[in-house]
């Protein structure tokens, strides 16, 4: 299962640095939202950086599974 938050690796990947300070920067000059771990880590989102990249959710995923039909009603025709 994924983590909510980009691995180390993947947000190496996206802004091309390994470095904290620069991965923070490039990350600040492209408006992206984040917060910073006690050791000063940035910890981006996984869906905002899938939104931020223009990756589009499966809308298939999102989509609550259809609720099965009762197999009986009331009938409330005698109800004053």
């Amino acid at each position: 299962m994924e983590s909510e938050i980009l691995s180390d690796e993947e947000l190496a990947e996206i802004t091309g640095y390994k470095a904290m300070a620069w991965q923070r920067r490039w990350l600040k000059d492209r408006e992206w939202v984040f917060i910073e771990s006690r050791g000063r880590r940035p910890l981006v989102g996984r869906q905002y950086a899938r939104m931020k990249l223009g990756i589009l959710p499966d809308p298939s995923v999102r989509q609550p599974p259809a609720l099965p039909t009762p197999a009986w009603t009331p009938d409330f025709s005698r109800v004053s």
